[in-house]
């Protein structure tokens, strides 16, 4: 038996991390999970430990963190450290790093199940299918396996991994279809369906049958909050929805919460959706201003569209809440205004923005690059700890932009307030607006997700570093 040790930094519910830990424990391996931004806490737990393998599965936004970490470990013990998920399979010159002793690129449950089967038979593991491997002074850089296909094939999602930590008191979490048929500029779903050409099908959802099986691992785990599904893709196929939602009603009473495109938000779609106990559906407006989404963004749908669509599902009783983004490259600030006001034109039950964070390797940097907002060697050392603080960009007005997110869920559930509003954000910030921020922030994003108090509050004290 090899042992795994998982490190996470941000306390929320991983699903590639539960199907990680599924697929070592189906090969007989043992994974363990260390929740944790502390180093010295993460060392302390390693050395009692004593795995085989230290593994992270990195998000772009906290490879800073991660390498840190990365870091100190390597002051304690040789342990090879392996990289995962998003990051290194786009950027896997991160192996650079001295610290860092293989990665993994693109899906890893069968590739993890290979890594530990070849420790445990003290077997080379420098030629496994998506694994980098440094090996002396060379990099293996091995080929991608094809694509899982079908996707039941996957071991069954295990959240057990989680037990005793604040990530279970989250909402049930759902991931059922894998891969995204769109090309935002601002996301590297483009780049992720390239690497993968010729290796199967890049859209894949579950089957039926095992969507309820997935549906009812989270029930085991999580609290009674409505279940979230999480996937990108919903309302493409919607015969196979209909059906995992119609045979979601006879496994639980539980509403749930769903997030939608608003290409794929048609008259149809809802209409299941409402047949189905929806509580909720989280979309992504991003930008009110025509220019801005489809020059920018890269996203072709119309006010009038958007406007329709929120008032198909106010008349099915489906309430709703928006993605919004501030300050993107060459946005004005009038047309930050225009975001609230399609909200407002909308009738958004549950108004959400962020501060754009601008992602190296997305077609929105070029533009940024283009037009003098970032340096040219804008890197990802620079990227914020979170959306939900300043603006990175040049050419903006930093204390502008902050004040427009503070303010803007006020402004959109409140219009009467905006006249006071737009003299408010013209204001230095200070702590008094962040404090009224953080507030109804986190009272529209539990009411737009049904929590119940006793979970969401100690779930959102345990996030209150990455947010």
């Amino acid at each position: 038996m090899a042992k795994i040790v998982m490190v996470q930094l941000q306390c929320a519910p991983y699903c590639g991390t539960a199907y990680l830990h599924a697929a070592a424990k189906k090969a007989g391996h043992q994974f363990i999970l260390i929740l944790s931004t502390d180093s010295q806490q993460i060392c302390q737990k390693i050395t009692k430990e004593k795995p085989d393998i230290i593994g992270f599965s990195c998000l772009s936004s906290f490879m800073n963190d991660t390498l840190d970490i990365c870091r100190s470990i390597k002051k304690i013990t040789k342990t090879p450290i392996i990289l995962g998920g998003p990051h290194p399979t786009l950027f896997p010159e991160v192996i650079h790093e001295k610290s860092i002793d293989l990665i993994c690129r693109g899906e890893g449950e069968f590739a993890l199940m290979d890594l530990l089967n070849a420790i445990e038979q003290k077997k080379s593991y420098a030629h496994i299918k998506n694994l980098w491997v440094k090996e002396k002074k060379n990099i293996i850089k091995n080929p991608l396996r094809p694509l899982v296909y079908p996707l039941d094939t996957i071991p069954l999602i295990d959240w057990s991994c989680y037990q005793n930590t604040p990530v279970l008191y989250g909402s049930p979490t759902v991931f059922l279809i894998r891969g995204c048929p769109f090309s935002c500029n601002y996301c590297f779903n483009e780049k992720t369906r390239a690497l993968y050409h010729g290796l199967g099908p890049y859209l894949r959802h579950f089957s039926v049958q095992r969507s309820i099986q997935e549906i009812q691992a989270a029930l085991q785990y999580f609290p009674p909050n409505p279940i979230i599904f999480a996937s990108d893709s919903f309302g493409v196929d919607l015969p196979w929805m209909n059906e995992v939602f119609k045979a979601y009603t006879k496994i639980t009473p539980l509403p749930f919460v769903i997030l939608l495109r608003p290409e794929l938000t048609t008259n149809a779609c809802i209409k299941i959706l409402a047949k189905y106990n929806c509580y909720s559906v989280s979309i992504g407006v991003e930008s009110g201003s025509r220019r801005v989404r489809q020059d920018i963004v890269q996203r072709n749908y119309t006010n009038d569209y958007l406007i329709s669509m929120a008032t198909t599902l106010h008349e099915h009783g489906i309430k709703f809440k928006t993605f919004n983004m501030l300050g993107l490259p060459t946005e004005t600030e009038q047309e930050m205004w225009e975001t609230i006001m399609i909200n407002v034109r909308m009738k958004t039950d549950y108004p959400r923005a962020a501060i754009f964070t601008p992602f190296p390797g997305t077609k929105i940097v070029d533009i940024a690059k283009k037009y003098g907002y970032l340096d040219q060697d804008y890197d990802f050392t620079n990227l914020p700890e979170t959306v939900l603080d300043r603006t990175i960009l040049k050419r903006l007005n930093p204390n502008y932009v902050q004040n427009m997110l503070f303010f803007f869920q006020t402004a959109v559930q409140f219009p009467w307030l905006i006249p006071i509003i737009k003299k408010l954000v013209r204001w230095k910030s200070n702590l008094l607006f962040r404090i009224w921020f953080y507030s109804v922030y986190a009272l529209i994003n539990g009411l737009s997700e049904k929590r119940s108090l006793r979970t969401y509050i100690p779930y959102l004290y345990a996030n209150r570093t990455y947010r």
